[in-house]
């Protein structure tokens, strides 16, 4: 059995993954979704969304079956489901461009970002609405929000039950 880590250095690894994909998450999507209308479209659009995907299934992947430790576990899962699955999906959202290509009412690279979160969470405000290829990658992110909370909250009461069994 693994020890748990209790030291900075032993939480060096993580916390480097988790500054990791915080940064390439925001830069995917300070990048992507401030492409030219010329630059964005279908095709790029398209790309973007299947390599999200297989990202997101490669990263679930990951937490439940390589990080051993449920601290570890825990705190990358959180990293993932607070900040960088809706970064990437409103990235993905800005490759399809503006002009309503994408989401109808988006103007700027921030309404990707708050849709992105909006849909994550499931909230569905209702305020912007996704269109054409994106009503696809709406479902898809509210879909992983459901998946990726389950495996947070799972994750949590795992780690709760073994540190409180009586």
């Amino acid at each position: 059995m693994h020890r748990e880590p209790t030291t900075l250095e032993e939480w060096k690894s993580t916390l480097i993954a988790a500054v990791g994909l915080v940064i390439a998450s925001f830069f995917a999507w300070y990048g992507l979704s401030r492409l030219s209308e010329a630059a964005a479209g279908e095709t790029i659009g398209t790309i973007v969304s299947v390599c999200l995907v297989v990202w997101v299934a490669s990263q679930s992947w990951y937490y439940m079956t390589q990080v051993k430790l449920p601290h570890r576990r825990l705190f990358l899962m959180g990293v993932s489901f607070i900040q960088v699955v809706p970064f990437l999906f409103a990235a993905a959202y800005g490759a399809f461009g503006y002009a309503d290509n994408c989401v109808v009412g988006a103007d700027a690279p921030a309404d990707f970002l708050y849709f992105s979160y909006v849909t994550f969470t499931t909230v569905g405000y209702g305020d912007m609405i996704p269109t054409g290829l994106c009503r696809g990658l709406a479902v898809a992110e509210a879909v992983t929000g459901y998946i990726l909370l389950g495996m947070f909250v799972a994750a949590t009461v795992a780690l709760y039950t073994r540190h409180h069994k009586h």
